[in-house]
């Protein structure tokens, strides 16, 4: 069985609780959805994260390792994550975990790819924002900051100029390997699902990524970024076509909220830590 994760957002207790579940039940692979450090605003933001990546989250994967020898860790970025730490997780690549951003890898006999980008939100941290095809949208918020060399530096989408896109990033993401025998592992949840819905029940996923999954059809997309979907959709999956879609949730609990799935029959065997 493999297990998922999204949006643990640097809350040590959530982490302690995954460990403590890999180390009694030991998973063939943990897959982490994103949003992995805790919200930190700023350039002071930006080394807080780094302190958290470099630290933190180095001993969690050492002590997943100790507690299931056998468990392989993939991970990518989120939104709330600042981008100029992802060398922190670059640097681990293959030795404590698989970062599966714009990347394919094989965990046993199954091949995982991933994609941190999200359609534009109302927030201020913008590293992982991406305009989603090309085509008409209208971000509620335009303007924010990107972090890069020298600290965080203000940033604005321009509507004249709606690319590069998540669409984009996607059909490069299908051609690293066999996208319709893949698990992806996205930061966004599709448009129009169980997966996507805000408390005030609008759907904010991504048109793009709805696209490609319909187009290619995988197997399994695991999703977080909403952290309250679930509780206002009252489901944590939904499908598209034959494909299975999931965001767990980290919402309204202080217990972890997760996924229990084999990756061979992913709609047969998912189990919610919290929903059941």
């Amino acid at each position: 069985m493999w297990f998922f994760t999204s949006d643990l957002h640097g809350q040590g207790a959530l982490y302690e609780q995954l460990l403590a579940l890999i180390a009694a039940h030991p998973a063939e692979a943990v897959l982490l959805g994103g949003d992995l450090s805790p919200h930190a605003a700023g350039a002071e933001g930006v080394r807080r994260q780094r302190l958290f990546l470099e630290g933190f989250l180095v001993e969690f994967a050492r002590r997943l390792r100790e507690a299931s020898p056998g468990t392989e860790l993939a991970l990518l970025m989120g939104n709330d994550d600042w981008r100029a730490n992802q060398d922190c997780l670059e640097r681990r690549h293959g030795e404590l975990w698989h970062l599966v951003h714009e990347r394919v890898v094989a965990i046993g006999d199954r091949a995982v790819g991933g994609l941190s980008w999200v359609p534009i939100t109302p927030f201020a941290i913008k590293d992982w924002e991406c305009w989603e095809d090309g085509g008409e949208e209208s971000p509620i918020r335009l303007e924010g900051w990107i972090s890069g060399e020298g600290g965080i530096h203000p940033h604005r989408f321009d509507p004249e100029r709606r690319s590069p896109t998540i669409a984009g990033a996607l059909e490069h993401l299908a051609t690293l390997g066999p996208a319709h025998d893949a698990v992806f592992v996205m930061h966004s949840p599709p448009r129009d699902t169980h997966c996507d819905q805000i408390a005030s029940r609008v759907h904010v996923g991504s048109r793009a990524l709805r696209g490609f999954i319909e187009r290619h059809q995988p197997p399994l997309v695991l999703s977080g970024h909403i952290h309250e979907s679930a509780r206002v959709s009252g489901s944590y999956y939904d499908r598209i076509g034959r494909t299975v879609v999931v965001n767990p949730g980290q919402f309204g609990t202080s217990r972890l909220c997760g996924v229990w799935f084999d990756p061979a029959r992913p709609g047969e065997t998912l189990r919610h830590t919290v929903h059941g």
